[in-house]
């Protein structure tokens, strides 16, 4: 898979469903996040991304809140 096809989780629109591919920062991000259920390869919706506050995602059958500067680390396809 090409990087050129990676964005960040921040520039999906609300409704918009994406791959999770990559989350680029150190370990202990990653092990937060996957206790979130939010691995590589997870299929996520946004639900709510604002131009401020927090990223509501839709990921299996939970809401998941996330900051706005983290959710700039994890980046997804829409494939």
């Amino acid at each position: 898979m090409s990087n050129c096809n990676m964005l960040p989780l921040t520039k999906l629109g609300i409704g918009e469903e994406a791959k999770l591919v990559d989350i680029q920062d150190g370990h202990g991000i990653r092990q937060r996040l996957s206790v979130l259920g939010l691995n590589p390869g997870v299929r996520i919706t946004m639900i709510q991304n604002g131009s401020w506050g927090p990223v509501i995602l839709g990921v299996m059958d939970s809401r998941i809140a996330i900051g706005r500067g983290m959710a700039n680390r994890i980046f997804v396809t829409k494939d």
